[in-house]
């Protein structure tokens, strides 16, 4: 009796698609159910239950969705869970959205494709031209099936959210649809959720040698564990590029690609591990690229050989604004090239880079030491461009050295921030001494960052942020205006004189 019952619902859905008295917008299929039904969850919205032995309903309620001329101009998604597809079916999906002007998105979650419906899926998208959003999960379409949709969106124009999760398309997948990439200007977005972070590569690279305004969010599982995280990110509303994870021919294949790359503004590669390999071919990204503005690399493991090309790219490079290589391993020789740029060794040499604002470097791992100071010293005294300077967690300088750099700035008008943060060496009231001396005499400096530093922890720190304060409120001269309140006068006499030879001596007047 109650099977009768919920074969009844399933039959009241076909004579209510029959009959045309159903507004849906949304419908969601759901086979492999224990119990045929259906459940309107809103006035627009339908839950489709279909069981393995009522499934010979799910491509009659497909053929009637088609027929019905009211209904198929309605829908707007369509939701597909635990299908196993036949040729059959799928062929009516293709009638209904072949009729249907109005599905913007299809889902296909737990689903099962052959060979033949994957392929005839594809052909669907290839000429449709409404559908905006399709998205496949856990539906094992694997590397030929990314081969398939990636050769039918190359000639697609109208769609423009791609998502394929927990997946896995493999390389060749990957590569297939870069070559999309390269060719379909309407991807709007693109999420991949795959097994492994290889897929990561092409897809990113192909967005910025094409320079795709395209928000790409790539996930994988991490290697020996059970968690998966975000290997790579792009948001062009932000021009953000973030690289969570890539092994190093990646890594080196993503800088070759940012080279004539005009979307990225900011890069950051914090925590990925990069190698001499990679940084040779970012300094030609930084010589040629003219868009990006902020390069991260902290904590990239890079050492003297990887900091002497990026140095390099530096001289030549005219819009980077901010550079952040604290904690890495590059020691007083990787500080001296760095610096290089940004320095004047005598007063006719003009500073090779102008554009460089932001520059920070340092870490317990790095030994700025002797050659290091001297080239900070240096860079101090001739820069006339750097803002903000940062020195992080160091370990190797002195209080005397940070007495010099301190003494340093005081004819220095270009800096007007200093972070310190975790340096060991800023203590000392002599230290203490030459920094309130400084902030005397300099007036352009506005903050000064000495956090987890021992002359912040023994509580010094406070007068320092007081003269700071004292400096900021300080009012600037006004400047006075001579000619301000002096009463206008009419002019009563003027002298004329007029040049050339047939005037000279020669002037009437009326």
């Amino acid at each position: 009796m109650a099977s009768n019952q919920n074969l009844r619902d399933l039959q009241w859905l076909l004579q209510s698609i029959q009959t045309e008295s159903l507004n849906l917008k949304n419908i969601s299929f759901h086979l492999s159910q224990p119990t045929p039904c259906c459940h309107q969850e809103t006035h627009d919205s339908i839950h489709i239950n279909i069981s393995s032995e009522t499934h010979f309903q799910f491509s009659n309620i497909l053929s009637l969705l088609s027929s019905s001329s009211k209904t198929r101009f309605l829908i707007q998604n369509l939701e597909f869970y635990q299908v196993e597809w036949d040729l059959e079916e799928v062929k009516n999906l293709e009638i209904l959205l072949n009729d249907s002007s109005n599905v913007k998105r299809i889902e296909f979650k737990k689903n099962k494709l052959n060979f033949e419906c994957m392929d005839r899926l594809a052909k669907i998208l290839e000429k449709n031209v409404v559908i905006k959003e399709i998205l496949l999960s856990e539906s094992r379409i694997g590397s030929y099936g990314a081969a398939l949709i990636a050769s039918a969106l190359k000639t697609n124009t109208c769609l423009e959210d791609l998502q394929i999760w927990e997946d896995s398309i493999g390389s060749k997948g990957a590569e297939e649809i870069s070559k999309m990439i390269e060719a379909n200007s309407t991807l709007k977005l693109l999420t991949i959720f795959d097994s492994s972070s290889i897929t990561a590569t092409p897809l990113i690279s192909a967005v910025l040698a094409r320079n795709r305004s395209m928000e790409v969010h790539i996930w994988s599982e991490e290697r020996g564990k059970d968690t998966s995280s975000k290997v790579v990110e792009f948001a062009p509303e932000s021009s953000t590029l973030r690289i969570y994870r890539l092994t190093p021919s990646g890594a080196c294949r993503v800088a070759c690609a940012l080279g004539w790359n005009t979307t990225v503004r900011s890069l950051d590669l914090t925590g990925v591990r990069l190698k001499s390999q990679w940084a040779r071919e970012f300094r030609w990204v930084l010589e040629q690229n003219r868009s990006l503005k902020e390069v991260n690399l902290s904590r990239t493991c890079l050492k003297n050989k990887g900091v002497v090309y990026v140095a390099a790219g530096l001289f030549k490079n005219r819009s980077l604004e901010i550079l952040n290589l604290d904690d890495n391993r590059f020691n007083g020789v990787g500080v001296e090239h760095l610096l290089c740029p940004l320095t004047r060794f005598s007063t006719l040499q003009i500073q090779a880079n102008v554009t460089l604002k932001s520059i920070t470097f340092g870490g317990k791992r790095s030994k700025i030491g002797r050659d290091g100071l001297i080239a900070v010293l240096q860079m101090l005294s001739s820069n006339q461009t750097v803002t903000r300077l940062g020195i992080y967690e160091d370990q190797s300088l002195k209080p005397q050295d940070f007495v010099r750099i301190f003494k340093s700035l005081e004819k220095n008008a270009s800096l007007k921030c200093l972070s310190l943060q975790g340096c060991r060496g800023v203590d000392g009231d002599p230290l203490l001494k030459t920094i309130m001396e400084t902030l005397q005499v300099n007036p352009w400096i506005e903050e000064i960052d000495i956090a987890r530093t021992p002359l912040q922890i023994s509580g010094k720190a406070e007068e320092i942020y007081l003269k700071l304060g004292q400096n900021a409120k300080s009012e600037p001269e006004v400047e006075v205006d001579l000619l301000k309140d002096m009463p206008m006068t009419v002019p009563k006499s003027c002298r004329i004189f007029l040049c050339g030879q047939e005037y000279a001596g020669k002037f009437n007047h009326d």
